[in-house]
């Protein structure tokens, strides 16, 4: 019997709505009652992965398909850029900002194979690109001044934009990551579960300067309230849960992409990541104002657009327009 992930694609789909929902609720909960906790959550979720790799594919310490070394830089970047977007939480980030920033990652990765590929793309993909940046800016400037109008001294609007720029940085790190595993795979082949597995083995030693951190952390998590008739510490249920819902909804994911074709998985996703903005909202009072919501409504269709959701009526059209001018600037560009 194969032990792979096996499961009907219904379930799989409601497994991401409910899994998926439920680590970022947990997330914010745990942030609400230890703002700090952000590190070990991440170091939690590395251990896991690890553990898991190990019982199940042991082959990966001694028979590698892919050179240990050349997952350094894909390491550097997949350890720093689930940290930032973790710990942009404890920077006075509220959770619907942090899914509408992160709900730009396709725009992100248009933008990073632009660079890194030079590909080019239809003008409905650089429509979605404008629309998603302005949901963001939008998002960003209204949380900025109701933060100045609430009171808030410069400090912790100081400490807020810093984990703006966290965010900013996951975004764009998560987008990097992947292109670097897709030239990683075009050389060796695709070994998905061998990098992931990699990735976080390396990747634990970035761990060693929050050491302090996550000792901390871990007192605290002790010291919570215990539940359950084994009265096992709040907290430690809350991370085991969050780390369980992440592994869950993550394979779901990887399921269905095996099933449906890639547009079906991006509505699945779009509606999940809509989902958990509003019980982010209702859940923990987060304020969420007109603007937000326009921003949302930008952020959401764009990526719909992006992802071929929904279509612009005459794009043909309009595409032969937009290459012409490219071709055009291309053109007075050249040297003479």
């Amino acid at each position: 019997m194969s032990t792979s992930f096996k499961i009907k694609p219904i379930l799989a789909m409601l497994l991401v709505f409910i899994c998926c929902c439920l680590n970022v609720i947990l997330l914010e909960k745990m942030v609400k009652e230890s703002p700090n906790c952000t590190v070990l959550v991440t170091f939690s979720s590395y251990i896991f992965i690890i553990i898991q790799g190990i019982i199940l594919n042991p082959e990966f310490l001694f028979n590698n398909q892919i050179p240990a070394h050349n997952y350094l830089i894909i390491t550097f970047l997949f350890f720093t850029t689930n940290l930032c977007n973790n710990v942009a939480l404890s920077f006075q980030v509220d959770m619907p900002t942090v899914v509408i920033v992160r709900s730009g990652s396709l725009v992100a990765n248009m933008v990073v194979s632009i660079i890194a590929f030079r590909r080019h793309y239809t003008f409905s993909k650089y429509l979605s690109v404008a629309t998603v940046t302005l949901g963001v800016l939008i998002s960003t400037t209204t949380t900025a001044k109701l933060k100045s109008a609430g009171g808030e001294g410069e400090s912790e609007l100081h400490t807020w934009f810093i984990g703006l720029l966290m965010l900013g940085y996951g975004l764009f790190g998560s987008a990097t990551t992947g292109v670097f595993q897709e030239k990683l795979f075009n050389r060796f082949g695709k070994h998905p579960k061998e990098a992931l597995f990699y990735s976080n083995l390396l990747g634990i030693v970035g761990f060693v300067p929050s050491y302090s951190n996550i000792i901390n952390t871990i007192t605290d998590f002790n010291s919570s309230p215990g539940v359950g008739f084994l009265g096992m510490p709040s907290m430690w249920v809350y991370c085991l849960l969050n780390v369980a819902m992440q592994y869950v909804c993550v394979r779901s994911i990887y399921y269905l992409l095996s099933e449906w074709t890639s547009l079906a998985v991006t509505l699945v996703t779009t509606l999940r990541k809509f989902l958990s903005l509003l019980l982010s909202i209702v859940l923990f009072n987060n304020t969420f104002t007109t603007e937000h919501w326009i921003s949302a409504v930008l952020v959401f269709s764009g990526s719909a657009l992006f992802s071929g959701l929904i279509s612009i009526p005459g794009e043909g059209k309009l595409g032969r327009i937009f290459r012409r001018i490219l071709r055009l600037r291309e053109q007075d560009t050249l040297p003479t």
